[in-house]
């Protein structure tokens, strides 16, 4: 896991300051090495070491180090966090002299061992234990075709010195990042924001609509456009191609993944056995690594599944130490998760770590927590993702599995029951609609009336789920609200993996995880267990009145009992209700106060957004993250 940068100049030039700037502001992702690579057409690339490359790089490679003034039409940088092969030999850029190729890598290729002896049986020699290599190998053997192969989360760049092509590639759902910035002379590709920001060619130009619509309703990276005009994210299952022989910076963008839901024909029971298979295998394979792993565990079914299949795992390879754990606690038992999470600690014998992020923490640490995010948040629950990945580098581990995916696949959120009822009202499946209201009536002692009403009108064409009309944003026709005609619970569950939460979340975990240096990793959002999932029949993911019904059925006698029967979610939740009303009012009325000033009458209305904040806290308008979205917005905007 690691940070990277590519600079493609449309004419050779000599700003090799801009490699080393750009490279050196990600040294959170990547602080085991540094390394650059230059290219100028005509000439094999050169590799370069940098003020931070490893004494031991030094040594093994002697490479001398970039200094300003370089020439180059490509030039790569990288920052790495060694996972796997720790040695000199898993060094970036990584150049296969063999086939002319070049690579700047971030993430893991997880099933990099079977593609290895895949290779070695065509006649392919490697000189390191790392993934990186396989992946030179395969795109030589494969071209484009090799990312068919590939299992992981990945970004990369590949540069074909002598056919003069450059590729930017980007795994199959976008777990990892990679974002593009063409300018006139240059294009960026990079791994944060932040790194472009670095450009000279770079000024700042507010992408207005984005900013609106994620003050009114919440929603950012809906798609491929950012907070800034021109900085644009490269879409999940997608690579850019340039080409190099050309005095430009022009490329092509096409599409290399359409996830193709696998239909289920089998039973219900069959469909358990399979899920269960596939994320045992999904984690299994996300626990190679050359440094320890652990788990965020908050005690709900997915973090839950992950760690006790994790802890069955490794007592079958005779790892008896048990799991290391980090999990976020509270004071106030309504945001509190240990006791749940207690459970599975006691079942796995894992080691735990807790923290307790606090207002005190929050005020302290929040101008670096949104350096580090690049965009704003949608609320202070990214906060407490934050404090666990704090926790978890002061605990000394490097590599974290995640629960991250599993919802927007098997209905974990609330907001996909009207989509389930009408998907049934449409099909006219009578029957199933009076079974599951039965079930709803039995777990919540009255009828789902109003998933009923919403369906039916969104049956006859009546009604679309939107997002209530907001009064703080000024003009908020323009900010269109957001809406969305819910035909489907799948059709909803491809909204929220493409569009909405799933890559705002991924943007989250990722910033937040590799601030502290940490790799994160996502079993749920294993390609194999996704396209299992997402063809199986509605009722198998949403019964009888329960969300993620087949994941429970799986983990039965796997993860502790109480925990298989939770209704409620909660996930990295903080007391932000209870900081804005309490101990943190005056904080967040100052930070309305600053944010109003700066844009009252541009893009909010101060009038509506100071009486909507005013009677949130005085407890005439139920809490939601408004306040935070306007405050984290304007510390952002001033950033």
């Amino acid at each position: 896991m690691c940070g990277i940068l590519s600079i493609v100049n449309t004419r050779p030039d000599s700003g090799s300051e801009n490699l080393i700037k750009a490279c050196s502001i990600i040294k959170h992702r990547g602080p085991d090495d540094e390394g650059f690579l230059t290219w100028v057409p005509g000439a094999d690339p050169t590799i370069w070491a940098g003020a931070d490359t490893a004494a031991s790089t030094h040594s093994y490679w002697k490479y001398n180090t970039l200094s300003a003034g370089q020439n180059y039409k490509v030039g790569f940088g990288h920052r790495r966090l060694s996972i796997l092969d720790l040695s000199p030999g898993g060094h970036q850029p990584m150049i296969y002299e063999k086939a002319g190729l070049a690579i700047c890598f971030n993430g893991e290729v997880y099933n990099y061992l079977e593609i290895k002896a895949e290779l070695e049986k065509l006649g392919h020699q490697f000189n390191t234990t790392c993934d990186t290599e396989v992946i030179l190998h395969a795109w030589e053997q494969w071209g484009v075709k090799c990312m068919d192969r590939f299992n992981g989360m990945f970004a990369f760049v590949i540069l074909d010195y002598r056919a003069k092509k450059l590729y930017a590639v980007r795994d199959r759902f976008g777990v990892k990042p990679l974002y593009y910035f063409k300018a006139a002379k240059s294009l960026y590709l990079s791994s944060e924001i932040k790194q472009i920001k670095t450009s000279p060619e770079f000024k700042f130009n507010l992408n207005e609509p984005v900013a609106r619509k994620f003050l009114a309703t919440g929603a950012v990276d809906l798609d491929n456009e950012t907070f800034y005009n021109g900085i644009h994210s490269l879409p999940g299952g997608h690579y850019l191609t340039i080409d190099l022989s050309k005095d430009t910076n022009d490329f092509q963008l096409s599409q290399w993944y359409t996830l193709k839901a696998t239909e289920w024909k089998g039973t219900y029971a069959q469909a358990v056995a399979e899920l269960r298979r596939l994320l045992t295998a999904a984690v299994d394979i996300r626990l190679r690594s050359d440094v320890t792993v652990g788990s965020c565990l908050s005690g709900g079914l997915d973090s839950s599944s992950i760690v006790c299949i994790a802890a069955d795992l490794l007592k079958a390879k005779g790892d008896f130490a048990g799991q290391e754990t980090v999990t976020a606690c509270y004071d106030a038992a309504k945001y509190d998760e240990w006791k749940f999470a207690e459970e599975v600690i006691k079942q796995t014998n894992a080691r735990p770590h807790k923290t307790f992020p606090s207002f005190k923490q929050l005020q302290e640490e929040i101008d670096t927590f949104i350096w580090h995010q690049d965009e704003p948040t949608g609320s202070t629950s990214q906060f407490s993702q934050w404090a666990v990945f704090k926790a978890t580098h002061h605990a000394g581990l490097k590599v974290m599995i995640d629960g991250q995916g599993a919802d927007e696949q098997l209905a974990g959120y609330g907001g996909n029951d009207v989509s389930f009822y009408t998907g049934l009202m449409k099909k006219a499946r009578i029957m199933a609609l009076i079974e599951e209201s039965k079930h709803y009536k039995k777990a919540n002692g009255v009828l789902p009336k109003g998933f009923m009403l919403s369906a039916m009108k969104l049956t006859i064409g009546k009604s679309k789920i939107h997002s209530p009309v907001v009064q703080f944003v000024h003009n908020s026709e323009s900010a269109r609200i957001y809406e969305t005609d819910a035909k489907s619970l799948h059709e909803n569950l491809m909204r929220q993996l493409y569009h909405e939460p799933l890559p705002a979340l991924l943007r989250y975990e990722d910033r937040n995880s590799m601030a502290w240096s940490v790799e994160s990793r996502t079993p749920f959002l294993d390609y194999r267990f996704v396209e299992f999932t997402m063809g199986l029949p509605e009722r198998y993911v949403y019964k009888n009145g329960l969300r993620k019904h087949i994941l429970r059925d799986a983990m039965h006698g796997i993860i502790p009992l109480a925990i298989e029967n939770r209704r409620d979610k909660m996930g990295f939740v903080t007391p932000e209700e209870l900081w804005m009303k309490t101990e943190g009012k005056s904080w967040f009325l100052s930070e309305i106060d600053k944010a109003c000033k700066k844009f009252g009458g541009t893009i909010l209305n101060t009038e509506h957004t100071k009486k909507y904040v005013n009677d949130m806290m005085e407890g005439k308008r139920n809490f939601d993250f408004v306040p935070w979205r306007i405050i984290c917005f304007n510390k952002w905007y001033h950033m």
